[in-house]
């Protein structure tokens, strides 16, 4: 069985053309799911860690990174040998600690954009959007919202990823953001999905398969090629819709 790449947490990591790194958080304990988020395979066969990679990198990070704490070894020996992981070894101290082993893995790039393992369905389009917003004004904190409500998703620079690794473990990655991020509508509700139970996990596929495909290119979770705008408000209307904070 193949295994993944590790690229160890406490330094290292430079790739030659390294941009904006794209970083998938799965190192949580999964305990609502009952097995690891990381690993939620879809109707297409594509395990979920796999899917988030795809997205952020068909939206221009480059590397990207998926970072693992509980039960690293069975998820990285089921991950496609070609995908990045980050270990955290500090995992269950908070989930800052993910985002600070995500920096600390890649100290020459030039910002960070983190994306939840269960912020499902987020269009390549919005990753795209925010990191053209980023280049634009490339200081700071980049958080995409949707009708006002903030999302799940944080570009960082290297200067905020900096400020961040100072932080303690504990500290709450959502209230350290609120005050400096600056907020990019981007017109897609699943910025605001975080899928935490099995109930959560069958909703969102619906949503997938309920909505008609669209001719994008762009990964697929379930069935089709995208998701309508529509689709994704009915995910948040329906229960799937939680506080926006970067989580794994």
């Amino acid at each position: 069985m193949s295994r993944s790449t590790s690229v160890p947490w406490r330094g290292g990591g430079h790739e030659p053309g390294m941009s904006t790194v794209g970083l998938v958080l799965a190192a949580g304990e999964s305990r609502r799911m009952g097995q690891p988020k990381a690993l939620l395979q879809a109707a297409d066969g594509v395990l979920l860690a796999a899917q988030q990679a795809a997205v952020l990198r068909a939206g221009g990070c480059a590397p990207v990174g998926i970072v693992l704490g509980s039960e690293a070894d069975t998820i990285r020996a089921r991950l496609p040998q070609s995908l990045t992981t980050v270990i955290n070894p500090g995992w269950a101290q908070g989930r800052m600690t993910s985002l600070q082993a995500g920096i600390r893995a890649y100290p020459q790039a030039t910002g960070y954009l983190f994306l939840p393992v269960d912020t499902v369905g987020v269009a390549v389009k919005t990753v795209t959007a925010l990191l053209a917003a980023a280049r634009a004004a490339p200081t700071g904190v980049w958080r995409p919202v949707y009708r006002g409500a903030k999302g799940n998703i944080l570009w960082l620079s290297p200067a905020a990823g900096a400020d961040l690794l100072a932080l303690p473990p504990d500290a709450r990655v959502d209230e350290w953001a609120r005050s400096r991020a600056q907020e990019l509508e981007v017109g897609d509700a699943a910025i605001l999905c975080n899928v935490n139970t099995p109930e959560d996990w069958a909703l969102a596929v619906s949503v997938r398969r309920a909505t008609a495909p669209e001719p994008c290119g762009r990964p697929t979770i379930g069935r089709g090629c995208s998701v309508r705008r529509s689709g994704w408000s009915w995910w948040a209307s329906a229960g799937g819709r939680r506080e926006g904070t970067p989580a794994d």
